[in-house]
């Protein structure tokens, strides 16, 4: 079918046949030019005139033709392979190995021929054709089902041959993922499903970064498995020094324990600590006893500036939970003159101010306090258009109305810093903070640790909230009465513990001030084996303006003394550098830039740590895999039933080519026997009229 690239094609092609006739007329009709040619000489020549003319008018309104071609897709089958280190970890790895090389074998034999196969490996990553070695650190298999979408979209997916143990200690659980999968999954599952005797550390929680002095809370997860009355030690060293230990007794054969110690941070620098449990009789797997966390113990002392306007408990709770730490060095101001220079504080925290007295414009806006943490505490007496003025990353619009009362809900997804679990069961049990009713803005680089609960239902405004806006750390607790939470703490638990966790991370997270120099370097004090080791520079004129015209580089060194030298690039409006995965141990390492004649160095230590992952857990799970084959309309089937589940491929109605009609869309003038077409008409026209006498 001929179709158009202009509106009204009908009248233009009317148009076009009455001036193409018009020409020819005018050429050859009554022309004494023409007076000597015979009526048929004349016709003939009119039709060409007439039809190359046409021709080349036509192609001016963009004709195209539209067909339609059948395309017959047919099926694909992928085999997606664990790559993970669960698969050899508690089973034979040449039994194992065999295993995979069999099935390998047979479905290449059986589908290799009339369908598509392809094989995937997977584990922390999935890869198209990978190396199966069983040596990924990690097992993901939903990243697997999202790569495998993604690269497939809409293609003729027959079966996913799923090979593996089930083990999942990455990413969402495949079984939710079923509304994702379009396409049945065959599961063969590798691996041994009795239950052992192990006892095994499931996870350790700790901030990664503590102050000299302090203490820290750390919390260790353990499984038991089969060691019912069986009482083990769990013990955490510092080096090779116990730090702290306990005995836990399993009361049932599948036993979980949390349990909390608070450790010293000691000294400053990069402390390495382990964490082991007592082996006990005939446990097989001994590798998941034990596992390592790195704490980077800072030498800074905090200096914390309370600013309020009249004395209020909340001040004194906080007060009160900052001296108890040798790190901080307390000021406090209830009425002006106050400070006008932050400069030597680490962060000032501000007790419902401005008001509408005080507008501490000229003090937060002063330059030199431009860099300077603020924590603002929002309360009655707290200028809502005045701090909205500030700019500082918040802006609270009043609605009608004064004041509401808001419990704390815990938002999951924080990740500035660290509660433990204990806090976040206590934290929705305090009592409410009078808040300002009214709607809350937020900037972008907000992260919001607490939001309202209002009458039990559960709001997007935030209690409390973080960011990092211009280089400065900000925090705001929207509401007064946090003294009461301190009050309520003690009264339910007979100690002040979560409270004084929750305001001591604060202060520690907002007080943790960046270097003030013209060269800032940022990373983390622990990498682990399996992520990159990423860094960051901020360059500075003398007028703290961020430039990216000089070359920064780094020279990473690790304990053998060796050296790897690197150059950052430019991205955005600072500098990023991607050192890849380097081994287990300690680095540190020397920046440098000049800006002008000036030349800049920083210096810092980072560990990169083991991950023991894969060796926490090796029971197979194949209730996983036989949910995941049944959700999705396919079979679970164990490696001796292979056979088995090449017939049932085979059977499956999906297993069939599929067919579609695609609309094809030429155009005409792309055609180039249409151009020799037109070419001809003219050409013949003119040697004719040239043979017949015609000039």
């Amino acid at each position: 079918m001929i179709s158009f690239g202009i509106k009204y094609w009908f009248a233009y092609v009317l148009i076009l046949l009455v001036s193409a006739a018009l020409v020819t007329l005018f050429l050859y009709f009554r022309n004494k030019n023409t007076s000597e040619l015979t009526n048929r000489q004349r016709a003939f020549l009119m039709f060409l005139r007439f039809a190359s003319f046409l021709l080349i008018a036509f192609f001016l309104l963009s004709p195209f033709l539209k067909s339609l071609k059948k395309v017959v897709e047919n099926p694909l089958i992928i085999a997606a392979w664990d790559n993970s280190g669960s698969i050899t970890a508690n089973s034979d790895s040449v039994q194992i190995s065999n295993e995979v090389v069999d099935i390998k074998e047979k479905l290449a034999k059986e589908f290799g021929g009339d369908y598509h196969l392809l094989d995937y490996t997977f584990g922390q990553k999935t890869e198209l054709n990978g190396n199966l070695n069983f040596a990924e650190k990690k097992s993901d298999y939903s990243n697997l089902i999202f790569t495998l979408t993604n690269n497939h979209f809409n293609e003729n997916i027959g079966a996913l041959i799923l090979v593996g143990d089930g083990i999942y200690n990455q990413g969402k659980n495949p079984v939710n993922l079923q509304q994702d999968i379009a396409f049945p999954v065959y599961s063969i599952g590798l691996g041994d499903t009795t239950e052992i005797t192990d006892a095994r550390i499931q996870g350790v929680r700790a901030n990664r970064t503590s102050f000299s002095g302090n203490r820290f809370p750390v919390e260790i997860d353990s499984r038991f498995s089969k060691l019912k009355g069986r009482a083990l030690r769990l013990t955490v060293h510092e080096g090779k020094e116990e730090v702290a230990q306990t005995v836990i007794t399993p009361s049932n054969n599948d036993y979980f324990q949390s349990q909390q110690f608070t450790l010293d941070a000691g000294e400053p620098g990069l402390k390495h600590f382990s964490v082991t449990i007592e082996v006990a009789e005939n446990e097989q797997n001994t590798r998941n006893n034990t596992t390592h966390f790195v704490v980077n113990v800072l030498d800074n002392k905090q200096k914390i500036l309370i600013l309020s306007d009249g004395n209020h408990p909340d001040i004194g709770a906080i007060k009160n939970t900052l001296e108890q730490q040798k790190s901080y060095d307390v000021s406090v101001f209830t009425e002006e003159p106050y400070p006008s220079n932050f400069a030597d504080f680490n962060l000032v925290i501000l007790n419902q101010l401005p008001t509408s007295g005080k507008s501490m414009a000229n003090i937060v806006e002063n330059e030199s306090n431009q860099r300077v943490s603020l924590l603002f505490i929002v309360g009655s007496k707290t200028f809502l258009p005045q701090l909205n003025a500030l700019a500082q990353g918040a802006v609270i619009n009043p609605l009608a109305g004064s004041a509401e009362e808001a419990q704390a809900k815990f938002n999951p997804s924080y990740a500035s810093f660290s509660l433990n679990e204990n806090f976040r069961e206590v934290a929705e049990k305090f009592p409410p903070l009078m808040v300002p009713f009214a709607n809350y803005q937020l900037e972008a680089e907000f992260n919001t640790l607490l939001y309202q609960r209002i009458k039990n239902i559960e709001t997007g405004k935030p209690l409390i909230a973080t960011g990092v806006l211009n280089g400065k750390k900000i925090g705001f607790i929207f509401g007064e009465g946090i003294w009461r939470w301190r009050l309520n703490n003690y009264f339910q638990n007979q100690t002040h513990t979560q409270f004084n966790e929750l305001i001591s991370q604060l202060i520690q997270y907002l007080s943790l001030r960046e270097n003030e120099d013209n060269f800032i370097m940022k990373f983390n004090p622990v990498y682990s084996e399996i992520d990159p080791v990423v860094l960051n520079a901020e360059v500075y004129n003398d007028v703290f303006e961020r430039i990216t015209t000089e070359e920064v580089t780094i020279a990473i060194r690790n304990e053998q003394g060796n050296d790897l030298d690197f150059t950052f690039d430019i991205r955005g409006n600072g500098y990023h550098l991607n050192a890849g995965n380097l081994p287990v141990g300690n680095y540190s390492f020397v920046a440098e830039v000049t800006i002008g004649n000036n030349k800049y160095t920083e210096t810092g230590n980072f560990a990169v740590t083991s991950v023991n992952i894969e060796n926490i857990e090796t029971r197979a799970n194949h209730q996983m895999l036989y949910q995941l084959a049944s959700q999705t309309g396919g079979k679970f089937f164990t490696p001796n039933q292979v056979d088995q589940a090449i017939e049932e491929i085979k059977k499956s109605n999906k297993l069939k080519p599929q067919s579609h009609f695609q609309e094809m869309v030429t155009e005409l003038i792309n055609l180039r026997w249409m151009f020799f077409v037109v070419l001809v008409l003219l050409s013949v026209e003119w040697f004719l009229r040239k043979y017949w006498g015609i000039y």
